[in-house]
């Protein structure tokens, strides 16, 4: 389990049984998972790790926006699954926004099945003068 004591004072009472119970889903869970071979299983793995992380109600602190929730649930499965923190930051970065600014069909229509881990999000960055934004020469 994660220590909490050097950060206890930044907690709420909830989120030390988090950290606790969320330990205990990665180190039994997603710990014994074996580990990809390639891209390609990698893509399949971080599909069943999402529907783990959505069928456990993993993704809540998420959705209450609970970023200190997050970064402990994050943690954890950081420890057991580079692969799984990756899958939870991911669903964190896609769903925010529409929680944050996504009108009200956005949410009905995004919003049950990002939390049950049935969609996975994705997000696209760009730079002025990088990437997209750069005519071809």
């Amino acid at each position: 389990m994660p220590d909490t004591r050097l950060i206890r004072t930044f907690l709420e009472p909830h989120h030390s049984p988090l950290a606790e119970r969320a330990s205990g889903f990665a180190t039994g869970q997603i710990g014994k998972r074996a580990e990809p071979a390639d891209d390609a299983a990698a893509r399949v793995e971080a599909r069943a790790l999402l529907r783990l992380l959505g069928d456990g109600g993993w993704l809540k602190p998420i959705f209450d926006l609970d970023l200190r929730g997050c970064c402990l649930v994050r943690e954890a499965l950081g420890e057991a699954s580079p692969l799984a923190d990756a899958v939870f930051a991911l669903q964190g970065l896609g769903a925010t926004p529409i929680l944050l600014s996504g009108s009200a069909a956005q949410k009905e229509r995004w919003l049950g099945a990002i939390a049950e881990g049935k969609v996975m999000t994705a997000f696209a960055m760009t730079e002025p003068e990088a990437g997209s934004d750069v005519a071809s020469i």
